[in-house]
């Protein structure tokens, strides 16, 4: 039943221009009714590989229309997260492929792909630090296309903004387990 309540609900939001409000509205609704599965299924997946079209001249990288046209909207993303020496707060950056970034070695000459996403947590867990978490995850947020220079000076072109219920707290044996994993073994 929850799979095609939201199949029917997600089909008919996503032809209103409305539909982000009333997207959230149905994912609040099927949340409580438990259907996360459901849920999934109904928000479209965009492949980080639509992102850019095939370089063919001297123009180099172009969005694709299909990503431009999810700019706003609620999406499915399915990716790698970048494992950096050292996590920022409050977000963290999504890869097509697994890649480890040596930001004090190497600066910003590192091997992120032109379609990584810079991943936000909820506004209230901004000072939240996520831990790497290897092979792929599936996050589904509000993404925005746009040049945006971070903090930290780096560029990104895509955002993925998760909502709250998204990232939860640790507690503290995974804490312990997370800092047991940063130690430098040989």
């Amino acid at each position: 039943m929850c799979r095609s309540i939201a199949f029917f609900l997600g089909s008919a939001l996503s032809r209103l221009r409305s539909g982000r409000l009333l997207r959230a509205a149905l994912t609040t609704l099927l949340a409580g009714l438990g259907c996360a599965a459901a849920l999934a299924q109904s928000v479209p997946e965009l492949r980080l590989t639509e992102f850019f079209r095939p370089v063919k001249s001297a123009v180099g990288l172009a969005m694709t229309d299909k990503l431009l046209a999810a700019n706003g909207q609620t999406v499915r993303l399915v990716g790698y997260m970048v494992q950096q020496e050292r996590a920022q707060p409050g977000r963290f950056i999504l890869s097509p492929r697994p890649v480890v970034m040596s930001e004090h070695a190497d600066g910003q000459a590192d091997d992120l792909p032109p379609s990584a996403v810079t991943v936000y947590l909820d506004k209230s867990q901004q000072d939240w630090v996520v831990p790497h978490t290897r092979g792929l995850i599936a996050l589904t947020g509000e993404l925005h296309v746009a040049r945006l220079e971070e903090a930290d000076g780096r560029v990104s072109w895509v955002r993925l903004q998760l909502p709250s219920q998204a990232a939860r707290s640790m507690d503290g044996a995974e804490i312990a387990r997370y800092l047991e994993t940063l130690e430098h073994k040989h």
